[in-house]
């Protein structure tokens, strides 16, 4: 929120505008995605407004509205004692335009507010609220708003009211229910949070003139990786292959996996490694995968052990990158095998660990503490919080990621809507691709295999992490449009890894 305040103020300072200026653009900006996106013609407006500075973007949309035509109406609630200056200054000029105010105060009876399936617009608190409301009338408003009418849309302006930007909440009661919030230049934390998704509803970022300059250089923890910030990571001299390049310009991986009937997840993996332009790629299963992964993948070198299980992990020096875990299971001699290998003091190349090598890590959390530097877990929510513990809410669970990684030197990629990723650092990346279709089996094998792909090719694990969460969710998307959510298949993903990377370079 700081961070936001100072954003505001560089933009003041920078152009030399005034505050109430700044209020003027973000209502415009308001004013102008309500014009292009709803029907105006016959459906009223009621916007429900604060006093203080949402509830002046609030008010001087309401003058842009009335202006253009359109019924509005502005009911003010006085939840403060004080109003702020911007504030008083927008309600002086649309009561001069003739915009039709009115003062809800408290113990006043509720006025009604389901004319004509109006659309309704939130302006009553935005991000500088950050306390739960506890007095009994108010609570009472917030619930007749959300329960007792029928309302086109409702629209949030910043922010839901009533959704606290830094602290957690349990009772809901006390938040504006959205469909729809028109948020400033960059999204607000709690939009990337699961037990908000019903009250934020679509959120879209409207431009109202912050420096992008000062906006890059500003230190935070929380990144949102978007189709620009990838572009800066991707799209680079360095990243364009040569002419006279060959296979061992772009690595060697290895996939170990695979159990009698779990074949397949190391299949997905490896196609999916060899798809996000891998030099050349190892399997190692045992016996009973040798000719499903020949077959499947004729470009792979396979290797074998002669057991149903994995009973020994075999690394050659000139193996770039490891990727272990998938359909690997959890017989005694494949645990065994992996306790081995991460004892043993020359496991220095780069690592992830997924799926069933995780399920193992829970049951052995004492072998965390030799995990490599760098290495990189791969947890959905519930390997998370069997290796970890559960997280209280949502930013316990981003507390917690943050100190985990400091603690072991690891990167974890918390997979889900959102997928998070969390650096040794204490950085916290959130990813924006990626759909409900993908939550089918395989898709988080077909993750590690793009993830493996980039650390063979020599990238750096944070990039690594990052380009292969973006590009999995990205050829998910791609792979949805074609199809369907409800049809996808992890094997679709795979399919559609080149469109993404082509979508991405151009």
């Amino acid at each position: 929120m700081n961070q936001i305040k100072k954003m505001d103020q560089y933009c003041i300072d920078y152009e030399s505008i005034s505050s109430i200026q700044l209020m003027e653009r973000a209502a415009k900006s308001c004013f102008e995605w309500i014009i292009n996106n709803l029907q105006l013609k016959t459906v009223p407006f009621i916007i429900l407004s604060g006093n203080g500075n949402n509830g002046g973007d609030g008010v001087c949309l309401a003058r842009m509205l009335h202006l253009h035509g359109v019924d509005v109406i502005v009911y003010i609630l006085n939840i403060s004692n004080n109003s702020s200056k911007d504030f008083l200054i927008s309600k002086k000029k649309a009561l001069k335009y003739g915009v039709e105010l009115r003062n809800i105060y408290e113990k006043v009876e509720f006025p009604s507010l389901d004319k004509n399936e109006s659309y309704l617009v939130d302006a009553i608190f935005g991000i500088g609220y950050n306390r739960i409301i506890k007095n009994k009338y108010w609570k009472s408003f917030f619930y007749h708003i959300n329960n007792k009418n029928k309302f086109k849309c409702v629209i949030s302006i910043d922010i839901p009211s009533g959704l606290l930007m830094e602290k957690s909440q349990n009772n809901f009661e006390t938040i504006i229910k959205a469909t729809h919030t028109l948020s400033f230049q960059t999204p607000k934390l709690p939009f990337l949070f699961p037990s908000y998704v019903d009250y934020i509803g679509k959120w879209y970022l409207l431009d109202i003139g912050w420096n992008h300059h000062f906006l890059q250089k500003m230190n935070t923890k929380n990144i949102l990786v978007d189709e620009i910030y990838i572009n800066t990571l991707l799209n680079n001299k360095n990243n364009k292959r040569k002419k006279f390049s060959h296979k061992g310009n772009y690595g060697h991986g290895i996939i170990i996996g695979g159990s009698y009937g779990m074949i397949g997840a190391v299949a997905l993996s490896g196609e999916a490694s060899l798809r996000s332009g891998i030099g050349k790629l190892t399997i190692y299963v045992p016996s009973c995968g040798y000719q499903i992964i020949q077959t499947l993948l004729p470009e792979a070198i396979i290797k074998t052990n002669n057991e149903k299980y994995l009973s020994e992990i075999i690394i050659k020096n000139d193996i770039n990158a490891i990727c272990i875990g998938m359909g690997m299971g959890k017989n005694y001699k494949t645990i065994k095998a992996l306790e081995n290998y991460l004892k043993n003091k020359d496991n220095s190349i780069p690592m992830i660990i997924d799926a069933d090598a995780i399920n193992i890590l829970s049951e052995r959390i004492e072998l965390l503490n030799f995990l490599p530097e760098n290495t990189i877990i791969t947890p959905h929510p519930k390997e998370f919080s069997r290796l970890f513990g559960l997280w209280k809410n949502e930013y316990h669970k981003l507390n917690m990621l943050r100190k985990i990684s400091k603690k072991y030197k690891i990167f974890i990629i918390l997979k889900g809507a959102y997928s998070i990723i969390s650096t040794p650092k204490g950085v916290i990346y959130f990813n924006t691709t990626g759909n409900p279709g993908m939550s089918t089996a395989g898709s988080g094998d077909v993750l590690s295999g793009i993830i493996m792909s980039f650390l063979s090719q020599g990238y750096s694990p944070r990039k690594s992490c990052i380009m292969g969460v973006y590009l999995h969710g990205l050829s998910g998307d791609i792979a949805s449009k074609k199809f369907s959510q409800q049809s996808l298949i992890s094997r679709d993903i795979n399919k559609y890894i080149g469109e993404a990377f082509n979508i991405i370079n151009n």
